[in-house]
């Protein structure tokens, strides 16, 4: 084996290592994007746009795709974000109050949280590929959560144990969230392609 071929840019292992690299790059930026709180779905957005054009072959520029997308989609991505974050803040205010005063109340507001979860899902997918309306985005976001249960509850079982990972290894949260991202993409776009989305 030549020696040169080894370190040569468009070996496969190096191209793979690359895509690595800047994913988890991507990761960085959707921290540092995301320190201001409100501006996470922003971020999100923006990391599921970038990874989508990894996983099409054209990722391009991290810093431009990332910036580019946030900018584009900052204020409705932001508006859904605080949507949802309500939503699930009284839902989990309940749960709790719930829990301690009505206990059997107590599953009726964990079952409404995880149906805004999966219904939520598949919204900062969906808006990283095309500009829609809140309604529609919401409500097809809704549909494709709901009828494609498996794809929805994995990405939600992945998200669930990125998060908990963050717990043993915080560090890992400047540069995990691309990868991660990465993996959710993958079920999202087979799921995309195969309804044409």
């Amino acid at each position: 084996m030549n020696i040169n071929t080894i370190f040569d840019p468009d070996n496969v292992v190096w191209a793979f290592l690359l895509k690595l690299y800047y994913l988890a790059f991507a990761g960085l930026l959707w921290f540092i994007s995301s320190l201001p709180i409100i501006t996470i779905g922003a971020a999100t957005v923006s990391l599921y746009s970038y990874c989508f054009n990894v996983l099409d072959g054209n990722e391009g520029y991290v810093v431009r795709t990332f910036f580019s997308t946030f900018k584009r989609v900052f204020l409705q991505a932001t508006m859904v974000f605080l949507l949802i974050a309500v939503c699930l803040a009284f839902l989990i205010f309940d749960a709790w109050f719930f829990l301690q005063q009505f206990p059997m109340l107590f599953f009726v507001a964990i079952s409404l949280m995880l149906m805004v979860l999966v219904g939520s899902v598949h919204v900062f997918p969906l808006l990283s590929r095309k500009q829609q309306s809140l309604k529609t985005l919401i409500i097809t976001s809704s549909i494709l959560g709901f009828k494609h249960l498996p794809v929805s509850i994995t990405v939600l079982v992945i998200a669930g144990i990125y998060i908990l990972s963050l717990y043993y290894a915080p560090v890992t949260i400047f540069f995990s969230a691309g990868l991660v991202c990465a993996l959710s993409t993958m079920f999202v776009r087979a799921l995309y392609i195969r309804i044409g989305i």
